[in-house]
Order: C-alpha cells, then sequence, then structure tokens
C-alpha cells in the first residue's frame, strides 16, 4: 500500500484531486502551534505519546485520522475545502466536518463565522496523508489505527484512550461554538 502525503495549503492552491478509492487519512499538525491549538487539553494530553515526524525542517505531530470511502470528497472536498459550504448551511444540522467542528471549539471561533480562519489555520499548519484501503476492511482499520495510536482531536473510539475530561472538553467547546 503507497503512502501519500501533501501540504493542505498545495491541495488547495493547486486544485488538486486525490484518490477515489477508499482511503485512511492522518492530519498531521506543526509541533509550533500545539500552544494554540491545545491550549485547552493542555492538562489532559500527554505529549510524549503523540507520534511525530520531521518534514522538510518542520516537527509535525499526528493529532487526528479518520476514513473516506472515497479519498477525495471526504478529505479534500468535506474536510480541507468545505466544498458544500456547511460552515454556514450546516453547523445547525451537524453536517460541518468533525475536524472542523473541533478546530472551531478549540481555537474559539464561531463555525458559522469563519471558515476562512480555519482554512488559513490548516494552510499554514497540516499535512495530510493517506493510504488506499480495501473499502470492505475500512471500518475495522480505521478503528484499528485509532485506538493503536493516541489522537488527542479524534473523539470517536477513544474512550479507553482520552480521559475524561479530555472528552468533556472536547465536546462543550465544539458545543459553544455551534453558531
Amino acid at each position: 500500500m503507497k503512502n501519500n502525503q501533501l501540504r493542505v495549503a498545495d491541495i488547495r492552491k493547486n486544485n488538486i484531486k486525490i484518490t477515489r478509492n477508499s482511503i485512511l487519512y492522518c492530519w498531521w499538525f506543526k509541533v509550533s502551534c500545539f500552544n494554540i491549538l491545545l491550549e485547552k487539553l493542555k492538562d489532559e494530553i500527554d505529549f510524549s505519546r503523540i507520534k511525530t515526524k520531521t518534514i522538510e525542517g518542520d516537527i509535525y505531530g499526528l493529532l487526528y485520522a479518520g476514513k473516506a470511502k472515497n479519498g477525495n470528497e471526504r478529505l479534500v472536498k468535506y474536510h480541507i475545502l468545505d466544498y458544500s459550504n456547511f460552515h454556514n448551511k450546516g453547523v445547525l444540522n451537524g453536517r460541518l466536518s468533525s475536524l472542523r467542528t473541533t478546530l472551531c471549539g478549540l481555537l474559539d471561533k464561531p463555525m458559522s463565522k469563519n471558515k476562512n480562519y480555519i482554512n488559513d489555520f490548516i494552510d499554514t499548519n497540516c499535512i495530510v496523508s493517506w493510504m488506499e484501503v480495501c473499502g470492505d476492511e475500512l471500518s475495522f482499520l480505521e478503528r484499528d489505527f485509532i485506538t493503536s495510536n493516541y489522537l488527542p482531536l479524534n473523539y470517536q473510539h477513544t474512550k479507553n484512550i482520552l480521559t475524561k475530561s479530555h472528552r468533556e472538553i472536547l465536546r462543550t467547546c465544539k458545543a459553544k461554538m455551534k453558531f
């Protein structure tokens, strides 16, 4: 299985389309943004458990992972581009990307007013990687990946990994910014 990796800014700027096949994807954030992004969670996170890697001189930490039946639709159009403009029309009905809702909550940014802010934040701080997987194994592989890693921005499948307080902070900060 080939593992692919691109800067979020490059995907947006160059209108890159990735595979339409099933993928597992990972969001890597510059460690230099942790003090802002993870401020609300700093007392709950075991920073030594976050997987890191150096890319072109910057250190990135793996904070979020997910699955997609169609890689381009989910990772690029939904998470990166908010192609259907759910920041404006899908906040109350719960259609805004779970990653984007988490980022808005942690950064104290009302969801319906901060699409550009979140775009700029992820363009500046994020690299995504993905690998194609068999669609039949997608849900199992996602659960296994999340439970085998320490992903502070994931909520689903983290009950026995993140503290109860950590998960409560994620839940409440997202709820506060859901307008």
